[in-house]
């Protein structure tokens, strides 16, 4: 069995649609819910065993990417793509397709927060989010209750970026000592053919 780490410094976006993703970084930077460094990111394929991750390739078959500093799991169909930090920290886990389709997953202690609940917090997360947008067209709970056994809330969010309609799917999750965010999202013409694709993923989301 190999663990590889991934390294600090490697890539974590390409010019396209980069305002779209800087929308949701930065919203997520204003309340510093973004974890330092993301060491320790690997993914482990179908035969179970781990591998190292070339960043920004893409993985050849379905497999689950795990950081283990932070505990957290999704698994991806193949094709997808890792990539990793920003300047003031980083997501667990964030992944792309083709630079069309993203999801990432952030996490945050719950000590100092679980007085506020799991209402009160996916509502400031989405406040993030919406504040980021040029116009709120909608935003609708899914009726998503509950994520691998964990207390869950789910939001689909539609709005204009750039003159450029999009939806993010956003899952709050509330973990055993930790509040998670699961984040996805593409534009309003994907979002139609790639809704369940997210859906899986976001489904696929564990604590380990």
């Amino acid at each position: 069995m190999i663990r590889s780490t991934l390294p600090a410094n490697c890539p974590f976006n390409r010019p396209s649609n980069q305002r779209l993703i800087r929308n949701v970084f930065y919203g997520l930077l204003l309340l510093g819910l973004l974890t330092p460094g993301l060491s320790g990111c690997f993914f482990r394929g179908e035969q179970n065993s781990e591998t190292a991750i070339a960043p920004d390739q893409p993985i050849p078959n379905r497999s689950a990417l795990e950081n283990p500093n932070t505990g957290t799991r999704i698994t991806v169909p193949s094709g997808w793509t890792v990539s990793g930090s920003v300047q003031r920290g980083s997501a667990d886990i964030y992944t792309t397709f083709q630079n069309k389709l993203y999801t990432m997953v952030v996490s945050e202690n719950a000590t100092g927060i679980n007085r506020f609940g799991l209402e009160d917090n996916s509502e400031t997360y989405r406040w993030l989010i919406r504040k980021r947008l040029d116009t709120l067209e909608s935003e609708t709970r899914t009726g998503i209750d509950s994520i691998g056994g964990d207390k869950a809330i789910q939001y689909e969010i539609r709005g204009i970026v750039d003159g450029v309609p999009v939806v993010y799917l956003h899952t709050t999750i509330e973990g055993i000592d930790k509040y998670y965010q699961v984040v996805s999202w593409t534009t309003a013409e994907r979002y139609a053919d790639d809704k369940e694709t997210l859906q899986t993923i976001t489904q696929s989301f564990q604590e380990t």
